[in-house]
């Protein structure tokens, strides 16, 4: 694990955007060299979410920093549960938890995802789901 303390912007690190989300990884091993937790700032557009998925190898907090949404979990009998999210909000989803977010509101549901250990992210960022859009350049819908 890396001793040396960093600070990343936004701005620093490429976009990665879907038809329904926004995001930019701002800790991984390959931005900050941690091996022990990843962090994705992420932007639901408004009706937008993803399906219901699990990590098979990673907890996972959600952090709803603006918005509102609904995030469904399951039980301990496998019976789905939806719970109403908005700002200051917390989730945590145990590693192997089948869960699903998504935007209930007028404006981008805003959150910060953090993973640990790291692992998630990557597949995002490898993912033909995700376009990648460079450091520096805009990044645009359509």
């Amino acid at each position: 694990m890396s001793k040396e303390q960093v600070v990343v912007h936004p701005h620093q690190v490429e976009t990665m955007m879907s038809d329904w989300v926004t995001a930019k990884i701002l800790s991984s091993p390959a931005v900050t060299r941690s091996t022990s937790m990843s962090a994705v700032s992420i932007f639901f557009e408004p009706g937008q979410g993803h399906i219901r998925h699990h990590h098979p190898d990673s907890d996972q907090v959600i952090f709803v920093i603006s918005g509102q949404g609904e995030h469904t979990t399951e039980d301990a009998h496998g019976k789905q549960v939806k719970h109403p999210i908005a700002a200051g909000s917390l989730i945590h989803i145990p590693k192997g938890s089948y869960h699903a977010t998504f935007n209930t509101g007028w404006e981008p549901l805003r959150i910060l995802a953090l993973y640990s250990p790291p692992g998630p992210e990557a597949h995002m960022r490898e993912s033909a789901e995700f376009k990648v859009i460079p450091v520096g350049d805009i990044p645009a819908r359509g």
